[in-house]
């Protein structure tokens, strides 16, 4: 069987090749961010919003990277949506037992997004409780 990568898979894929040039594009604004707020951290171990903008900037970055490999949107799936032609040029997925599939699909890559960006702010957080005051 052909694996064509241009076509919508109900809960394992939903973007094409330009929705996921697009995410890339993102990755340069999330991952710089997300590594000025480690950095931030490290030095103002305290300030609980600015570990909080460090959670929200690594999730934004995980979900990203995660659409990127699977190559599966969870906005797209969770509006029952899918797109592998021009950009703004979306379908909409149709059948209850697809629309599940992607559902099921969201719910994994938040789980999946959310185990990653908490252990990893919760690293940093305790990484910086545990450096000597600079």
């Amino acid at each position: 069987m052909e694996d064509n990568i241009d076509q919508y898979i109900p809960g394992t894929r939903n973007i094409g090749l330009q929705e996921v040039n697009i995410r890339k594009k993102f990755i340069w604004f999330f991952l710089p961010l997300t590594l000025l707020f480690s950095i931030l951290c490290l030095y103002y171990c305290h300030s609980l919003l600015l570990w909080f903008m460090l959670v929200a900037s690594s999730f934004s970055l995980i979900v990203i990277i995660l659409a990127i490999k699977y190559r599966f949107c969870i906005l797209f799936g969770f509006f029952s949506l899918y797109n592998f032609h021009c950009l703004g040029n979306l379908h909409e997925v149709k059948s209850k037992e697809n629309i599940r599939k992607d559902r099921k699909r969201v719910l994994e890559v938040l789980l999946i997004s959310t185990v990653i960006t908490l252990t990893f702010s919760t690293g940093i957080h305790w990484l910086a409780k545990c450096l000597p005051p600079l």
